[in-house]
């Protein structure tokens, strides 16, 4: 019997990080002196994120299927539908440090060949929902057409755009039902969900104006 694990009693051992809190790991090192073979799964070090910051990380890369946060070790894993996507993951993370709550991300595939995680437990049902929320709202975008998702994207971010920034503007348009924020391309993006395909058909129209004046 294959054994189960929530998020407080993941074993990460088998990528290489000791149990004792005095054990001493250079995190950047460590990633490049120990490659493991190429899997679906993605083994993040270094990064204090929450479930959602973690599951958008992934998300331009491919369809996520399971992740675990194990925030007390500052590290999550990802696991992905294809050993592509993974791949795409590490080499973009590997060629573009990203940066997390002012820590940079180090990416490495894990020795973990799949992710079994415990879905009774609650913070692995926690982590579930917020991937499927995101995972649902990156679809719709993808799908194109007339929908209520808008596609933002930021051009030489002069300041930091925060969600709440991005929810107090996107109001003006209509009740605003879902938002996440991710980086892809070296560019910050986001995809919002309105309640109303016209108020999302304005917003797009006022986005795309304000695009002319600016270029």
């Amino acid at each position: 019997m294959k054994r189960t694990f929530s998020g407080d009693e993941f074993d990460a051992n088998g990528d290489g990080i000791g149990n004792s809190s005095s054990q001493i790991i250079d995190i950047a090192k460590k990633s490049r002196s120990e490659p493991a073979l190429p899997s679906r799964v993605v083994h993040l070090r270094n990064i204090e994120a929450s479930e959602l910051e973690v599951v958008q990380l992934g998300l331009p890369f491919g369809r996520v299927s399971n992740f675990l946060n194990l925030r007390k070790k500052s590290q999550a894993f990802l696991e992905f539908d294809s050993t592509e996507s993974a791949k795409q993951m590490v080499e973009y993370l590997t060629s573009m440090p990203t940066m997390i709550a002012g820590r940079q991300v180090f990416a490495q595939y894990s020795n973990h060949g799949e992710l079994r995680t415990d879905p009774s437990n609650r913070t692995n049902q926690q982590a579930h929902a917020a991937l499927a929320q995101a995972t649902d709202l990156y679809e719709t975008a993808q799908k194109g057409g007339q929908n209520c998702v808008l596609r933002i994207s930021i051009m030489n971010m002069l300041y930091p755009v925060t969600i709440d920034v991005l929810h107090q503007i996107f109001s003006k348009f209509g009740t605003v039902l879902k938002l996440i924020t991710f980086t892809k391309n070296d560019k910050f993006q986001a995809l919002i969900q309105l309640k109303d395909p016209n108020g999302a058909a304005q917003a797009k129209l006022v986005s795309f104006i304000l695009s002319l004046r600016n270029s």
